[in-house]
């Protein structure tokens, strides 16, 4: 494929992410067709099946791209200053903070933010990453059951996220519940 090809690809499938990220957010994954996502990216719906089979792979796509920016924030807190707890809540809240201020004015919030776990490989690797990091944090600071209370601030972290959605009380929450949490016990 030609340079000038790949150009044109690069910006169809940047066109029909687009798209899609408007339409899922405005109508949800459920109100989203594949024929809206086509007219919104201005392409032909052949096209846009020849990119992807179906929604749940645009979402995917959507999703994976998102992987990279939900790395870079867990990864800036967890190299952070401060304390362990401090960074370890500073890494889950750019986590779900960059989500929370995707989603946040979304009236189907809730839908596209319980929707991701079935999707994305990418997005479940980087919880897996996510919790081996923290898991080694906690040990190296002499944590008890480093694995165990890294689960725990995990889910907690996500029901955090799921539950308040705006970005602002989504970090502020979830730097509190890591402090109180992971505080208590370093050795």
């Amino acid at each position: 494929m030609s340079a000038a090809a790949d150009a044109r690809a690069t910006e169809k499938r940047r066109r029909t992410l687009d798209a899609a990220r408007f339409l899922m957010l405005r109508d949800g994954l459920r109100g989203t067709t594949m024929e809206a996502i086509a007219r919104q990216a201005g392409i032909a719906k052949a096209t846009l099946y020849a990119q992807y089979p179906d929604k749940e792979a645009v979402f995917a796509g959507i999703l994976d791209e998102l992987t990279g920016a939900l790395t870079e924030a867990f990864d800036a807190g967890m190299a952070g200053p401060g304390p362990l707890p401090r960074r370890i809540g500073a890494a889950m809240a750019g986590k779900y903070g960059v989500i929370a201020a995707i989603v946040e004015s979304s009236p189907f919030a809730q839908e596209l933010f319980s929707s991701h776990g079935r999707i994305s490989d990418r997005l479940r690797a980087l919880d897996t990453n996510t919790n081996a990091q923290i898991v080694d944090a906690l040990r190296a600071a002499g944590v008890a059951e480093p694995t165990e209370l890294s689960r725990v601030v995990q889910a907690a972290c996500y029901g955090v996220a799921q539950k308040l959605i705006d970005e602002a009380a989504v970090r502020a929450g979830i730097m509190m519940l890591c402090e109180r949490l992971i505080a208590p016990e370093i050795a």
